[in-house]
């Protein structure tokens, strides 16, 4: 599988080639990609590794990647898992009932996949977010990492929003893009009004999808601010299309880690993912 199994672009850092020791771990998992990110005890990475698979991340693409030397050699203080799948409900506190997570998912998801279902408190939005890990990747994660622990890309991501971007958030759209899909966080007079994934297959339909969503929320193009990032090329349609129609739009580039212009990805293509490894 080697040859068919490599990282599709990744990131560095100068400590990374010291690093000793015991490290973190946290695991993004997407539909169609598995990101890496090995961190210090103060949140700063040392490296990462993003996976696109076409055909999905199953548990034996899973356990052919963790099992290299590069990862399998090391012990982790923390691991995480963060999963960024479209199945996903948000669901006001008050009314949240442990006992009617399953039903909450099974109802608006189905039960063609056998997932094990979560839920993560997003306090800061007084929200429950109810969600599914497909059981067989999830057994396994736990039977290689005991102290695995996990949550919701949007919860992390609502989290971070909370924490960083409050001040002026009138009318605010956060976008991140992944394969096949991109998150959507939508604020207007600093009050949730949407938070969910869109699948997405041309340039027209994701364009039609975001702005469908800011007319349907009775929101103004002209003063809507925009912050995108993700794997979303700058040279791509979808980013020139967008730049058409959001006047205050800027991809959000990460505090984290600088690229060069030799690097394949600009830094915005990691921002979702440590955005969300601020608030594991």
């Amino acid at each position: 599988m080697q040859h068919l199994v490599q990282p599709s672009f990744g990131y560095s850092s100068d400590a990374a080639t010291s690093a000793a020791g015991s490290l973190n771990l946290c695991m993004e998992l997407g539909e169609h990609y598995l990101t890496l990110s090995f961190f210090a005890a103060d949140k700063s990475p040392l490296w990462i590794e993003t996976y696109v698979m076409k055909e999905g991340i199953d548990v034996y693409t899973l356990e052919y990647i963790l099992q290299s030397e590069k990862y399998s050699h090391h012990s982790y203080d923390e691991v995480h898992l963060i999963v960024n799948t479209p199945d996903v409900s948000l669901v006001p506190e008050k009314y949240h009932k442990d006992y009617l997570a399953e039903s909450i998912y099974r109802t608006l998801h189905g039960d063609l996949k056998i997932s094990d279902i979560h839920t993560d408190q997003v306090n800061q939005w007084e929200l429950v977010t109810v969600y599914g890990i497909e059981k067989t990747i999830l057994d396994f994660l736990k039977s290689k990492f005991p102290i695995l622990k996990t949550k919701h890309f949007i919860s992390l991501a609502l989290v971070s929003l909370f924490r960083n971007n409050l001040e002026d958030l009138d009318s605010f759209i956060k976008i991140y893009f992944s394969q096949s899909y991109l998150t959507v966080i939508l604020v207007k007079g600093a009050q949730l009004q949407f938070a969910q994934s869109i699948y997405y297959e041309t340039t027209e339909d994701a364009i039609y999808q975001l702005l469908n969503l800011v007319e349907r929320h009775h929101m103004d193009l002209k003063y809507l601010r925009a912050h995108v990032s993700g794997h979303i090329d700058e040279d791509s349609a979808t980013w020139k299309e967008l730049k058409k129609y959001v006047l205050d739009i800027s991809l959000e580039p990460s505090s984290s880690i600088e690229t060069s212009a030799h690097d394949s990805v600009g830094s915005h293509f990691f921002t979702p993912h440590l955005q969300v490894l601020q608030c594991v």
